[in-house]
């Protein structure tokens, strides 16, 4: 399969980076436990906001000087796509669903892919499947359930996303990591 690989992508948070480390990310995420980049930079922006936003609720609402929004362009090196393991998903579809369903379900890194690349789950995504968990939409697993499921995710609306989850694989392939004024 012939891909159109971006080269050029962003990464909003609220941390300095001085090193891209994939084992500091959260588990139990769209594609697994690792280090996430978007196509997008005004999707970076909104990410950073987010966890700008839940670290302020964890402080009970008051501000940590510590924590500062950045915004980060960082470039790969296209040279090594054909080396890599990649799994794309062009559309929301069944399969990235059963995708996202294991990863999320089993948290850290269930797979072996080297890069995916594909829609990002939302803030509605978590709770639609939550509400897909809880057995409201059918039998979970079934494929009627995971059918409303996709219909009430609006996945004509999600960004995309580049995930690694080995760190070797990071070290290879992002070749610079800037941070950018984005405001």
């Amino acid at each position: 399969m012939s891909h159109n690989f971006r080269t050029t992508l962003y990464h909003g948070t609220v941390s300095e980076i001085q090193y891209i480390d994939v084992h500091l990310g959260r588990g139990r995420k769209d594609f697994g436990k690792g280090f996430y980049m978007a196509v997008s930079k005004n999707q970076a922006v909104g990410m950073m906001h987010k966890k700008f936003k839940e670290v302020v609720r964890r402080n009970r609402g008051k501000k940590d000087n510590a924590y500062v929004e950045r915004l980060y362009e960082i470039t790969l090196n296209e040279k090594i796509f054909s080396d890599l393991n990649i799994k794309i998903f062009e559309t929301a579809d069944l399969e990235w669903l059963d995708f996202i369903l294991m990863c999320r379900e089993n948290g850290g890194m269930p797979h072996n892919y080297d890069l995916v690349i594909g829609p990002t789950a939302d803030d509605d995504t978590a709770l639609c499947l939550k509400v897909y968990w809880d057995g409201l939409y059918g039998k979970v697993g079934s494929n009627a359930a995971k059918t409303i499921l996709l219909n009430n995710l609006e996945t004509e609306n999600l960004g995309i996303q580049y995930y690694i989850g080995k760190q070797h694989v990071a070290d290879r392939l992002i070749t610079n990591l800037k941070e950018l004024n984005w405001r």
